[in-house]
């Protein structure tokens, strides 16, 4: 029982932790250097798309890859 929680405990800390300290580097642009929430949030989706673009734009790459090698 407590090697599987440490099992889990270790393998979400990462993922938790960068999501924690990003919220807290997003408010601290907020509150200290007063920031809109508006100006954050279009960042945000602009990221969100930019992402998404390049990750279209690599499953295009390997579908033509796998079509270019026949499998």
């Amino acid at each position: 029982m407590v090697n599987q929680y440490i099992k889990a405990y270790k393998r979400y800390r990462t993922p938790v932790l960068a999501v924690l300290a990003t919220t807290m580097l997003v408010c601290s642009a907020v509150w200290t250097f007063d920031v809109p929430w508006r100006d954050i949030a279009e960042y945000l989706l602009l990221c969100v798309f930019g992402v998404g673009f390049i990750a279209l734009l690599a499953a295009a790459l390997v579908f033509a890859v796998h079509k270019i090698r026949g499998n």
